[in-house]
């Protein structure tokens, strides 16, 4: 989970930024990374709580980084990060400050970044999220017209003390009877309309219909590291998440007894249909053979005709 969302935001912010020269910096010269990719934290309106992000040199260069705030949100159902939005649920970013304005560290070295969050006496109860960015500028050459910027992020989830509300629907949900030429998938998409971010669980077992043999069990991997049918993800209030789960290692041909399942919210909905899966090259000749059966059928019966018309006419 975390090696998603710390590759997800370091994609979303280094391409908003302008390209730099090929030459300006080599693979593995600066390399920034935070620990933890992301907290959960809890605050009061009126008082003030303190944290940390440790920030590794993990490169071959030393480097100077300064460490700023965005809003986090995203956009649309598949959920790409989206650091400028400000909405009600971005505030926190301007509540956070830092006790320096910039760092240096050496390669193979850390630093801990202290962070204060002071929140206003008047917000109202629900999620807040933001995210502590640490950005370094510091290039090979200076005389580059324009300078590498590395810029890498930990995520803020927090939760306001006051009026708060969990409450979510699942509003699509796809499990097809018939793969052709295509692995086992199914999709659901789940909408938060309450004021907190909640967890999904999303899982995809698969039994073979007629032995009744596991052939996908999610649960039987370590949760700990990417699996087939498994998913884990946050949904933040007032949107809407798509999950999609794929069996790539799928039978291309076969019957299976296929349930799909979506835990959140202290409730689990469940899923089953019975899946035929099929190889485009095999549907073709079925249809092929069919189509020479029913082209057999209609020459015998026109065959037959003519020889009960010259039978008549004799």
């Amino acid at each position: 989970m975390f090696k998603k969302i710390v590759l997800a935001v370091c994609l979303a912010l280094i391409s908003c930024l302008p390209a730099a020269p090929v030459s300006a910096l080599e693979a593995g010269d600066v390399v920034v990374r935070v620990n933890p990719a992301e907290q959960k934290i809890t605050l009061e309106p009126g008082t003030i709580l303190t944290g940390g992000v440790k920030v590794q040199n993990i490169g071959r260069k030393a480097f100077t980084f300064r460490p700023l705030t965005a809003p986090y949100w995203v956009k649309g159902d598949d959920y790409l990060p989206d650091f400028a939005t400000e909405t009600a649920y971005t505030k926190m970013h301007n509540w956070i400050s830092f006790e320096q304005e910039e760092y240096h560290l050496e390669p193979g070295t850390e630093v801990e970044v202290p962070f204060r969050v002071r929140v206003p006496q008047d917000i109202p109860g629900g999620g807040q999220y933001a995210a502590i960015i640490f950005e370094t500028r510091d290039s090979v050459d200076e005389q580059q017209s324009f300078q590498a910027v590395n810029r890498v992020a930990s995520l803020l989830y927090a939760k306001v003390k006051g009026e708060t509300r969990e409450s979510g629907q699942i509003t699509s949900q796809s499990l097809p009877s018939f793969f052709l030429g295509k692995p086992i998938s199914a999709d659901i998409t789940i909408h938060n309309d309450g004021n907190l971010d909640f967890p999904v669980t999303h899982t995809l077992s698969v039994n073979d219909f007629f032995t009744g043999r596991s052939l996908l069990d999610p649960m039987n991997d370590d949760p700990h590291e990417e699996r087939p049918g498994y998913s884990y993800a946050v949904i933040l209030p007032d949107t809407s998440r798509l999950s999609t789960l794929t069996w790539d290692g799928s039978p291309r041909f076969g019957l299976f007894r296929v349930r799909e399942t979506a835990s959140f919210l202290d409730r689990e909905e469940v899923f089953e249909r019975v899946v035929f899966v099929c190889p485009i090259w095999l549907l073709a000749l079925v249809i092929f053979f069919i189509v020479l059966a029913v082209i057999w059928i209609i020459l015998r019966i026109v065959s037959r005709k003519k020889k009960r018309h010259v039978k008549y006419t004799v």
